[in-house]
């Protein structure tokens, strides 16, 4: 590339005489156009010149960068698809001078990337009185020699002693003499004492391509606070630099790569490394303050490392006095970036929507470490045992639950049990269409065990598999898993643990298992107003929505009154199924046969008939199907009875409470005498937003202009006006910051409730990061 150019240097404002401002300066150069430089961030420099015929100091913003006028001839080099390349900014000289040692590393930097070569500080000197820099000696990155491989002489080489390594290009040093050394001068200036520009190889001449060079990968101060905010958020780095080339219309303008992006997002979850878990556990400390009934508690081991931990705060302590009749709780699904199992307890509300109701990290999967967390849980819950409890197929949790949880009822996921069992009878049952139906009835559509007993025997008979290992196994556990064996507990929508299943798939989504285990609980309270957010507004669709009816009967209008809005569906759905009986009086109106005219479209109905006993003057109804007692809400077949027995109206007893769409004192409570006022986007946020705002319409409007010297000419005028007045602005605050006086510090009283503690109160807790 060859260029020929005439400089001029934007001077200081207030140090030419007859020019008291950005505009009467502006206006005696009209042909000053900002040069990339400008937003490279480069300091100050103080350069000699001459203007209006006088011998004066010209300081330059943003570095002293000097600007091409339109007399800058530019060859053929220096066109990229129809675009015009800025020219190499003023080269260094000996006797320039800088404010700071690191506004003549940027601004060498900023002539180096134009030059189209990289930069490193190959050494420097302090003082030995001050032992301050003195002396600053920046190079050409291919600048010296590379280290020569260490090549191993002793012995003959073996498998043992070959180390696979990553295959790496490297940047080969050819002994570049350019370099440029900075010296600290008497004043705490840096003058330029020696410049060499010739180098001995070949330079980048594109200069879309100068910026994947080493020391012009740099993301600007705001974008690492921005793409900490994704990192946050559980953005992907790769959606996360997508973002950032959008803020800078495209790929080909972001300053730095996707690589650069991973490697800061690798820098931010190892600040957390040795202090992750104090961390957490001062945040622990934080969230008491501000909310007395947070409770957490932790246990250390023989090195003072935390080995579980659990947590719950006082939404989720609220919502288990109201919703504790039955949870869910799956260890099994997720660990974190040291290998603890992730250990939630889910339970539902009233609008069927999972929520959280505690949440702990163990060591190991071991009954003892079970045993801990289930009794942390029942004391944080005040002592009461969960009505009804569904785990995965561990034995570990199921003695744990027998020890702990005495009076709750224990059932394993169905799910697990099957899937076990399709691993050890895949290949038996593989053909075997007919056995397969058969155990497919037997398990999931029993009604009593009776029914299951009857039913599995005769399989064994008719298929002659009597005294099959894999079926004895499986029956031999029939108590803890077989649907029939509950239809009489209260388990609600959930015959399997796919609530929890499904809370850690919604985990996934906001915390990366590689992130620290303080990111994990900040994440973990995100979840939990996100469930808040979406109790409110199933709380807003159910007081001011009508729903669309599906029958004339009275009691569908009653109902919806009566159940919240996801209930209320469920309720519309059994009314429909309904209408495929018809009754069968077997004792007058005592007892009844609810016949199916040919299947029920409900696969768990089917073709079957159900038996309704009914006391109409007590409003007591019960159904084989056990619907009501294992959901909480009527079955068609119930229904059905009502409709033949002139019933108009659901009866009180056959409404359960913990549907209901009065408004309960659950977490998402208001709280009365509290001011009103519309919530507002914190400081940091309104930075981010209003820096994403100003990038993406500052590129929208200078895009279409910058292949026109006009066009080109009018943003750099205005961007040089609004940097001065920006610069202005800063040293007038900065002054203002000064003459404030110092406010003192006021002391706070901690507060709030007292964190449960290891059974080991002698030790003094280091809270190192859990190694395994």
């Amino acid at each position: 590339m060859s260029f020929v150019t005439h400089w001029e240097v934007v001077p200081d404002l207030n140090t030419i005489p007859g020019h008291d401002g950005a505009e009467s300066v502006l206006a005696e150069v009209p042909n000053q156009v900002a040069a990339n430089s400008v937003h490279s961030g480069v300091g100050t420099a103080v350069v000699s010149g001459n203007y209006g015929g006088d011998s004066v100091l010209m300081q330059a913003e943003s570095g002293g960068v000097t600007v091409p006028t339109a007399e800058t001839n530019i060859s053929a080099d220096d066109v990229e698809d129809g675009i015009e390349v800025i020219s190499t900014p003023q080269e260094p000289c000996v006797g320039m001078v800088f404010a700071t040692a690191d506004a003549a590393k940027k601004y060498y930097n900023s002539y180096a990337r134009h030059a189209g070569f990289s930069i490193r500080i190959d050494s420097s000197r302090e003082s030995k009185k001050t032992e301050e820099k003195t002396k600053y000696i920046y190079v050409c990155q291919r600048a010296g020699v590379n280290k020569k491989e260490k090549v191993a002489t002793d012995g003959p080489i073996t498998e043992k002693n070959i180390v696979r390594e990553r295959r790496r290009d490297y940047v080969e040093r050819t002994r570049c003499p350019a370099r440029m050394i900075v010296r600290r001068t008497p004043h705490g200036q840096w003058e330029v004492v020696h410049f060499e520009k010739d180098h001995n190889h070949k330079r980048v001449k594109k200069f879309s391509l100068t910026k994947y060079l080493n020391s012009h990968r740099n993301i600007p101060p705001e974008e690492k606070e921005f793409i900490r905010f994704l990192h946050g958020c559980n953005i992907t780095s790769t959606r996360a630099f997508q973002i950032m080339a959008d803020l800078y219309g495209g790929i080909d303008n972001c300053p730095y790569t996707e690589g650069d992006v991973k490697n800061l997002r690798v820098e931010y979850r190892a600040e957390y490394k040795c202090k992750d878990m104090k961390k957490t556990l001062d945040y622990f400390s934080e969230l008491q303050k501000e909310d007395p009934d947070f409770y957490y508690s932790y246990t250390l081991d023989e090195e003072d490392r935390v080995e579980n931990l659990f947590w719950v705060d006082s939404a989720a302590r609220k919502s288990y006095e109201l919703y504790g009749d039955c949870i869910s709780f799956d260890a099994t699904y997720l660990t974190n970036a040291y290998n603890m199992p992730f250990a939630p307890f889910i339970g539902i509300d009233r609008n069927g929507i999972t929520i959280q109701l505690g949440c702990g990290f163990l060591r190991n999967e071991k009954t003892e470490s079970y045993v801990w967390l289930f009794s942390e849980f029942k004391n944080a819950m005040g002592g009461k045992d969960p009505l009804n409890i569904i785990t995965d197929q561990d034995f570990a949790m199921k003695a744990a639950i027998g020890v702990v949880f005495e009076t709750s009822t224990h059932r394993n996921c169905r799910w697990h049990i099957m899937e076990n069992a399709r691993k050890v009878l895949g290949q038996f049952l593989n053909g075997k269409e007919e056995l397969s139906d058969d155990f497919k009835d037997c398990v999931s559509f029993s009604f009593s065990p009776a029914e299951f007993e009857s039913k599995w025997q005769a399989m064994l008979d008719k298929h002659e598999i009597n005294g099959d290992q894999r079926f004895e196994h499986l029956y031999e556990m029939r108590k803890c898993w077989v649907p029939a064996y509950f239809m009489q507990r209260f388990f609600p929508f959930l015959q399997t643990t796919a609530r929890s299943e499904g809370f850690n798939a919604v985990l996934k989504r906001y915390v990366n298992p590689k992130n620290s285990i303080y990111n994990f609980v900040q994440q973990y309270k995100k979840i939990q107003q996100r469930i808040f957010s979406k109790q409110d507004l199933q709380e807003v669709v159910t007081v001011t929505k009508v729903p669309h009816y599906l029958t004339g009967h009275p009691m569908e209008r009653q109902m919806k009154e009566v159940y919240t809005r996801k209930l209320f569906n469920v309720f519309q759905q059994e009314l429909q199924l309904s209408s495929s009986y018809y009754v069968v009086r077997v004792e007058g109106d005592s007892l009844l046969d609810v016949v199916p005219y040919r299947s029920c479209p409900e696969e768990l109905y089917g073709p079957r008939t159900f038996r309704v006993t009914a006391a109409k003057s007590d409003g007591v109804y019960s159904c084989t199907c056990c619907k009501f007692q294992w959901d909480g809400v009527l079955c068609c077949h119930i229904l059905k009875v009502f409709d033949t027995l002139a019933i108009r109206e659901v009866p009180e007893r056959c409404i359960l409470p913990r549907w209901s769409a009065e408004i309960l004192a659950d977490g998402g409570v208001e709280v009365l005498g509290e001011s009103l006022q519309a919530p507002e986007i914190s400081s940091s946020g309104k930075h981010i937003v209003r820096y994403s705002r100003i990038c993406t319409s500052f590129n929208k409007i200078i895009v279409p202009h910058m292949g026109d010297d006009e066009g080109y000419s009018i943003v750099s005028k205005h961007v040089a006006a609004m940097q001065a007045k920006l610069n202005e602005l800063k040293k007038r605050k900065a002054s203002n910051v000064a003459l404030e006086p110092q406010s003192g510090q006021v002391g706070q009283s901690s507060g709030g409730a007292v964190a449960s503690k290891s059974k080991k109160p002698r030790k003094k807790a280091t809270f190192d990061i859990y190694r395994s």
